[in-house]
């Protein structure tokens, strides 16, 4: 049980150290410079350079990884260009209330998949059987985001149970 638990936690490591090699090149071969992004549209090439030195994009690709792999091993997830805010920050922010959506949606889906599953179970074969099953492979098939559309239109606007961000 020992050995299993050590290769699947060395599996682990390199999965999600190749992830943050696949990350970070593609944050850093998206075009466009993330220095000029910073200084804005008028800026002249003496302060996208100085902003290039501050940030460290005049070093080797390999340097520049390890700086940002260490940092993201501290906690140090870095500065954000949009608000000039940590960006640890802002993910504690919004912490909360993913936790707290998540949480609830896990309880909820728990909860009616393990009742569906029962029900199921309960007659099978029968009419039930054969409607949730294909309940749930329509539940399957139907994209993520027309779920959600159809559960704003349901819950917030038909019924007025949740608000509607404005």
């Amino acid at each position: 049980m020992a050995a299993y638990i050590f290769r699947r936690l060395v599996s682990t490591i390199a999965v999600m150290a190749m992830v943050g090699i696949f990350v970070f090149l593609l944050l850093r071969l998206a075009p466009g410079d993330p220095a000029a992004m910073i200084a804005g549209r008028n800026a002249s090439p003496r302060v996208i350079a100085a902003i290039r030195e501050q940030l460290g994009l005049n070093d080797p690709m390999p340097v520049q990884f390890l700086r940002w792999a260490l940092g993201i091993l501290k906690g140090d997830f870095g500065t954000s260009i949009f608000s000039g805010r940590p960006v640890i920050e802002l993910i504690s922010q919004r912490l909360e209330p993913t936790l707290s959506l998540s949480t609830l949606t896990m309880i909820l889906s728990g909860t009616v998949g393990v009742s569906f599953g029962i029900l199921a179970a309960w007659r099978t074969g029968g009419f039930i059987d054969r409607f949730l099953a294909a309940f749930s492979a329509l539940g399957y098939s139907v994209p993520v985001f027309v779920i959600g559309y159809f559960l704003i239109y349901f819950f917030a606007i038909r019924t007025h149970w949740l608000p509607v961000q404005e």
